[in-house]
């Protein structure tokens, strides 16, 4: 089939899809914003407006805009003779405003991601927010409209779990299919795995690190937790490191008031009580060398807000990381407490620090737990499985009538 993925930062959650698709005897042609470096794509011409002032909302405006030169890009394909079986695109950003007039008969499949609400950035979850402005409030509506009308266009819409399902109204829901993109499984290790820390000590399969990763280091993910988390820990264990990687933006959530964003603001109140020889902050990281940070781990940190699910927890998992995640969703939905992870309260860091501990004492009794989580990974969320699945519903979809 010829299909079309489209993302404005594509090849985004497309990464791994793409050449599985590829694989399967599809033709794939992605298209996103602006050419990018080392990434075979189309693009539409986009730079960010420069808006009047006074309008109700800036974003949706931009978004508007964005869905216009996708439009003219589109169109300009259909008259080289394009034509597409299937397009697949994200739709938070406008892109599929307009395609449904472009290609009528094509199969069209929206990834709308999530439905904003409270609950998203953390109000009613996070102990340490207080309640939402009406204004945000109307932010988070007006964020919605390019979702919903794309779940209105759509022949389908796809997301990767059943908590981002169910952040849509229950009436649009039968709309959906919980379908994951899925990721590329890590290679097995040919021999001893190790990474050097920069200015730092050489890190090894077996040692005590702790790990931590996320885009940015901020609250929806779980930094205040885990940074109050770790004074305990590396108090009783004098040779435990922690490694967290991360960017110093605001991330999804409300920015800091610190200078230096919330690293700098958590760093100034808790930095006294961490030794912090032994705790490293690493920029983001070459996915391989992630890879390799995740096979060393001897135990992986993943707090969230019940939020989009990250690929870093899965790569984890799939490198064979015991994984301490939040019990909550998304994660409950792919760790089953005691089996193949195990689960905390987002807001304990004492009972985080209880766990950790217990993970570093005695390593070999996590082994089987570690290992099952990898399997889980390769049962639900293998790159090759999900392409199929996809390739499945497209065929589903062009036979209805």
């Amino acid at each position: 089939m010829e299909l079309l993925l489209i993302h404005q930062n594509h090849p985004g959650q497309f990464r791994d899809l793409t050449p599985a698709l590829e694989r399967r005897g599809h033709r794939v042609l992605g298209l996103g914003a602006t050419p990018r470096a080392g990434v075979p794509r189309l693009h539409y011409d986009w730079q960010a407006p420069v808006l009047p002032a006074g309008l109700a909302d800036p974003l949706l405006e931009a978004n508007l805009r964005r869905a216009a030169r996708v439009q003219e890009r589109c169109l300009q394909l259909r008259e080289q003779g394009y034509r597409p079986d299937a397009v697949i695109g994200h739709s938070g950003w406008g892109e599929l405003l307009y395609l449904r007039d472009i290609w009528p008969e094509a199969v069209l499949i929206a990834y709308p991601e999530l439905y904003a609400t409270p609950l998203l950035l953390g109000y009613g979850f996070d102990a340490d927010l207080g309640e939402p402005s009406h204004a945000l409030r109307a932010q988070w509506r007006r964020g919605n409209l390019m979702g919903l009308a794309a779940v209105a266009d759509a022949d389908a819409c796809v997301v990767p779990t059943r908590f981002a399902r169910d952040t849509f109204p229950p009436h649009l829901r039968s709309r959906f299919q919980v379908l994951h993109e899925g990721i590329a499984l890590p290679a097995p290790a040919s021999g001893p795995i190790s990474l050097r820390l920069e200015g730092g000590p050489t890190l090894t399969k077996g040692d005590p690190v702790i790990t931590v990763a996320s885009r940015n280091l901020e609250p929806l993910r779980g930094f205040r937790s885990v940074l109050r988390a770790l004074p305990a820990v590396l108090a009783a264990r004098q040779d435990a490191r922690a490694v967290i990687v991360g960017g110093t933006d605001s991330g999804y959530g409300a920015p800091s008031s610190h200078p230096d964003g919330h690293k700098g603001e958590l760093l100034a109140l808790l930095g006294h009580q961490l030794p912090l020889d032994r705790v490293h902050f690493l920029p983001p990281l070459p996915h391989r060398e992630l890879l390799a940070l995740f096979h060393i781990s001897a135990a992986h940190v993943h707090l969230t807000y019940p939020y989009a699910l990250s690929w870093s927890v899965l790569e984890a998992m799939a490198c064979g990381a015991l994984v301490v995640g939040s019990d909550n969703p998304p994660l409950d939905e792919v760790i089953q407490h005691g089996h193949n992870g195990l689960l905390v309260p987002f807001n304990d860091p004492d009972r985080l620090a209880e766990v950790l501990l217990a993970v570093l004492a005695d390593p070999p009794a996590f082994a089987a737990m570690a290992e099952a989580g990898r399997a889980t990974v390769a049962a639900r969320y293998e790159v090759n499985r999900a392409a199929e699945a996809f390739e499945a519903l497209i065929l589903s979809l062009r036979l209805l009538p």
